[in-house]
């Protein structure tokens, strides 16, 4: 969200009794967040942008207050609350629950980039406690296992968020969007373009916003077309350019762990252990005394 005013559900939820245990807002505005509560009651009145809610764990307690009759939640299920929706809820048990964040205009942007259709007039629908099968193997398998404090991994938080919108438009819109067919990867020369661009700045944070710039296509094809050129997403692809300078800086063994983690683009040498051992099957210092050299 650009803004976080008074009425956003950011804020009532920051201001009421949930407590916040994790963050992310991507330089796109999509935003996502994990909060826990177990007691209270929260009231949403035309919060200014689209939230969907996910419930993680526990909620079979948790109601949504409606003059026709109560609604309860429980895991998995899955809420949408339009910009210009009401709601009441109530909170009697502990449980815990996702939230992406998103405005009207990410909508219409997707729409005209994505389906090449007028997205002024799009609109998303209001949903309660619904279940989709999509949604939870997206959230729980992809975006709940980042860490949403490394830059390596807000590249494939990106990516996800797109994801996720394209599910929104395609099933959760008043008028249902069908998707163009795919149409090749990206050239050689733009292949190189970012294939050069990232291998000069892998250091540096890299979102998926400024790679498709580079190309000038929007975020979601670029995806698309980078995959079907590299066969990997634009995330795995820096991870494993990231990897194979850290190995070369083992390999020169001048650098500190510390100095090799920032010089190579990881968050900090924790996290460079992490990714170096899932994926090389050892750590680094291992690596590095297996190269002979102490």
């Amino acid at each position: 969200m650009q803004e976080r005013d008074k009425q956003g559900v950011y804020t009532v939820l920051k201001n009421n009794t949930a407590q916040l245990n994790n963050e992310v807002w991507l330089d796109n505005g999509l935003g996502a967040a994990v909060w826990t509560n177990s007691h209270g009651s929260a009231s949403y009145e035309k919060p200014g942008h689209h939230t969907l809610s996910f419930y993680l764990n526990g909620g079979q307690n948790t109601k949504r207050c409606i003059s026709g009759g109560d609604m309860y939640g429980g895991e998995n299920k899955l809420c949408l609350m339009p910009q210009d929706h009401r709601s009441s809820w109530a909170f009697a048990d502990p449980f815990s629950f996702f939230h992406f964040y998103f405005e009207q205009k990410h909508l219409q942007d997707f729409a005209e980039q994505v389906f090449d259709k007028e997205g002024r007039h799009i609109e998303l629908k209001e949903c309660t406690f619904v279940d989709d099968p999509f949604v939870i193997q997206l959230i729980r398998q992809t975006m709940m296992q980042l860490d949403w404090r490394s830059d390596t991994d807000k590249l494939m938080m990106s990516h996800a968020q797109q994801m996720l919108l394209l599910h929104l438009v395609r099933r959760y819109c008043q008028q249902p969007l069908f998707f163009p067919p795919v149409k090749g990867g990206l050239s050689p020369q733009n292949q190189r373009r970012v294939a050069d661009y990232i291998e000069a700045h892998l250091p540096q944070t890299l979102s998926l916003g400024e790679l498709a710039n580079l190309v000038q296509l929007s975020e979601f094809h670029f995806a698309r077309m980078f995959k079907a050129s590299f066969d990997c997403t634009p995330h795995q692809y820096v991870l494993a350019r990231r990897i194979a300078k850290a190995k070369a800086l083992l390999e020169e063994n001048i650098l500190t762990l510390t100095d090799i983690a920032d010089a190579s683009g990881f968050s900090s040498q924790q996290h460079l252990t992490m990714q170096f051992k899932q994926r090389v099957g050892v750590s680094p210092a291992a690596y590095r005394r297996e190269q002979g050299k102490p």
